[in-house]
């Protein structure tokens, strides 16, 4: 009788002692650097997102690259968001490498650069120099950039702290009408998500918001350098908040622009002056705003698992615009494509997760996604090129988080992704337009959409498979 009450106080022990093992404990950091042009060193500057010639003459406000890093259980992974038309994953693979350079021996530090998509900071992609056939690209200041995310990047690492992390979601009406969809079928994937993590004393480190609408509020006449609305949607969240605001843009194609979306100034209860500053700070503040509603009632999670996936795909490029362009050199080295045609370019997911249940997923797309592509809702019209097209999954309906972020122009920019039964080139034209429609001049081809979703389903299939063996 001694012997068995001495065993079952030894197993009541070893259960109290593995009840009392600590989970792993998060760690987050932050940090933002300035990648503003030097107009002197770097002219002449060309602006990006319209058309060609379009040389900086001021700075409005400052250019930046901000990054987050989030570790748990060894893992490492960090979200920078960069004040840039695009990035191409040629430059995002170089802040990579000095990234891991800089950290050896931490071990393979995860890290995920996406353009906010800015139409008014500088060309980086190379479409938009003096005139058609000749790059806009400097590589004095592409070197500046690759050098600065990737100091963010490693100083948000080296300042990770212990934390707590928040997660929330707001879609009040007024955020659609921030949007300006001006190719059917009117589909917005304009809800907020925001992250935030604080200290342990729940002091801000970074708040990240996540939110669809191109930054080209001011149009294709100013020539002021400028992050466009989200310089004050960030600006706005660091003032209320401290830490460092991270802003990614979403399912921007289609095309979500604030370019014709009616936006009411409360000041005067008039409709805010198209391609104005003050429009600019009217979308900014307001996302901000709702941002911040989002982060007070959001969610605190116990994460205890962080992943990062990734895999390199091939896209057909039938854009003839895009081959000229490779050829001629606008990319200047970047953008290879194989002998077939092909742009490789990578699809990702990154997943947050708490007593083995996710929480967060974040899908990270490659360029411009139409939001029916995230959401749902592609429409079979009348004149489509491929009208017999098998219909793509939405990319959210794939994940299974209670938040669901979607990260468009993520370490790549290939353009518009549209869906293939939409796919317009050829008359007649949608809906009975006059002429074909913008997004195709700007897309790789009618099959990125296909590849892309196909790669997002199988990356949650096999990080599902080795979640079951661990």
């Amino acid at each position: 009788m001694t012997g068995m009450r001495f065993l079952l106080l030894a197993a009541c022990s070893f259960s109290l002692c593995a009840q009392t093992v600590p989970a792993p404990q998060i760690r987050a950091g932050a940090a933002r650097v300035l990648v503003t042009p030097d107009l002197q060193k770097h002219g002449p500057v060309y602006m990006a997102g319209f058309g060609n010639n379009r040389v900086a003459t001021g700075v409005h406000d400052d250019l930046y690259a901000r990054c987050v890093a989030l570790s748990v259980g060894g893992q490492t992974v960090v979200l920078c968001g960069v004040d840039s038309i695009g990035l191409f994953l040629d430059d995002v693979e170089r802040i990579r490498a000095e990234v891991n350079k800089q950290l050896a021996p931490a071990g393979n530090i995860n890290v995920m650069v996406a353009a906010t998509h800015d139409h008014e900071a500088v060309d980086t992609m190379g479409l938009w120099g003096p005139e058609q056939g000749q790059s806009g690209i400097n590589d004095a200041y592409m070197d500046l950039v690759v050098a600065r995310v990737a100091q963010a990047a490693v100083q948000a690492v080296r300042d990770a702290q212990p934390a707590v992390i928040k997660v929330g979601s707001a879609h009040p009406s007024v955020l659609d009408q921030l949007i300006h969809d001006d190719r059917p079928p009117e589909v917005h994937d304009a809800g907020v998500i925001a992250l935030q993590v604080t200290t342990t004393r729940g002091k801000p480190i970074a708040t990240l918001v996540n939110w669809a609408n191109h930054p080209e509020t001011l149009g294709s006449k100013n020539t002021l350098i400028t992050a466009d609305y989200p310089f004050f949607l960030c600006n706005e969240l660091e003032k209320e908040f401290a830490g460092v605001a991270v802003f990614l843009n979403g399912a921007v194609g289609g095309m979500q622009s604030p370019l014709d979306a009616t936006v009411i100034d409360k000041a005067n209860g008039q409709p805010a002056p198209e391609t104005t500053f003050r429009k600019a700070e009217i979308i900014g503040r307001s996302v901000a705003t709702i941002a911040g509603r989002a982060v007070r009632n959001a969610k605190t999670f116990d994460a205890d698992h962080i992943e990062f996936h990734e895999k390199l795909i091939q896209i057909p490029t039938t854009n003839k615009g895009f081959q000229l362009a490779a050829q001629a050199g606008l990319f200047k080295g970047r953008k290879k494509m194989t002998a077939e045609g092909n742009m490789t370019s990578p699809v990702g997911l990154v997943r947050m997760s708490a007593h083995g249940k996710a929480f967060l997923e974040i899908a990270l797309i490659p360029g411009e996604m139409y939001p029916e592509l995230s959401l749902g809702g592609v429409v079979r019209y009348p004149g489509a090129d491929f009208p017999d097209a098998p219909i793509e999954p939405p990319i959210k309906n794939m994940l299974a988080a209670e938040f669901k972020m979607l990260v468009g122009l993520a370490d790549d920019e290939i353009g518009y992704i549209i869906p293939k039964a939409e796919w317009d080139e050829k008359p007649p034209y949608l809906q009975g337009a006059k002429k074909p429609w913008y997004g195709e001049v700007n897309s790789v081809g009618p099959d990125a959409a296909g590849r892309i979703a196909a790669a997002m389903a199988e990356i949650i299939a096999a990080s599902k498979q080795t979640a079951g063996k661990n």
